[in-house]
């Protein structure tokens, strides 16, 4: 029987998060990477809708984005793998822990993608491994030869501009000091005593701001970035939201190779 399929675009935080989710939980997949754009293509081809990714392919069946495969994934987990804290025994952390992850990913997340997009795009050595490893040699090429129409494509369908690059910064440092204010402290984790999806959200979600080590969606190494984005980079690495991340990627991320 072949593995389970997860259908994916290399960089995004969503993704990372679905790798760690089955990382976590112990199940065995395939991966297979699409480059920006085509990935678009191919959740079409899977009969799912744009931001259906990650798809998680299994048996037929087709789970599409995280808030689908957790379910699932938690519900299939032996109790001491499970990331949520019980809604009817917990209900406050479970709320908690709900509440913190759906900002990192839906709030925080956003301004993430929006500005590392901006800046990154602008520079196609630099973002090259994240957006074209692993995946089909088509989708390389028309990336080699049609890199300035894609990162346009991107440009126009996430509504970037400067302005809009500043003001994600600006909302990405807010959500680095409603952390901070969590963690103050001197807790391990976000939530209780105990490892849940909030973390794996926060650090995900987070991840890209640091240049986490652990991330599996081919971070650029912070020696090729601008100065501009080196200097973010390493001041949010240095307050304990980035040490945070940080520490639940070399603490808890299973070893993992790309499943291709």
């Amino acid at each position: 029987m072949k593995n389970p399929l997860l259908i994916t675009l290399l960089p995004s935080a969503d993704v990372d998060l679905g790798r760690w989710l089955l990382a976590h939980y112990q199940v065995e997949y395939s991966e297979r990477p699409h480059a920006p754009i085509f990935h678009i293509l191919a959740l079409k081809a899977w009969g799912v809708g744009k931001d259906d990714y990650p798809l998680f392919v299994r048996g037929g069946e087709k789970y599409g984005g995280i808030e689908k495969m957790l379910p699932l994934l938690e519900r299939e987990a032996a109790q001491y793998l499970r990331l949520l804290p019980d809604a009817e025994k917990e209900p406050l952390l479970h709320k908690e822990a709900w509440d913190l992850q759906h900002y990192a990913r839906w709030e925080m997340g956003t301004d993430v993608v929006n500005w590392s997009y901006w800046n990154l795009l602008k520079y196609k050595k630099v973002v090259w491994p994240s957006i074209t490893t692993d995946v089909p040699w088509y989708e390389k090429l028309t990336c080699q030869f049609g890199f300035r129409g894609i990162r346009w494509l991107m440009y126009k369908g996430l509504k970037l501009d400067q302005a809009v690059s500043d003001a994600s910064l600006t909302k990405i440092c807010a959500g680095w000091d409603k952390y901070d204010e969590i963690l103050k402290d001197g807790r391990e984790y976000l939530v209780g005593d105990r490892l849940t999806f909030a973390d794996l959200a926060v650090a995900t979600s987070g991840g890209p701001m640091i240049l986490a080590q652990g991330y599996h969606g081919m971070l650029p190494n912070q020696a090729v970035c601008p100065p501009e984005m080196q200097k973010v980079y390493s001041e949010l690495r240095q307050r304990p939201t980035g040490r945070f991340i940080q520490r639940i990627y070399d603490r808890h991320r299973p070893d993992q190779l790309l499943c291709v």
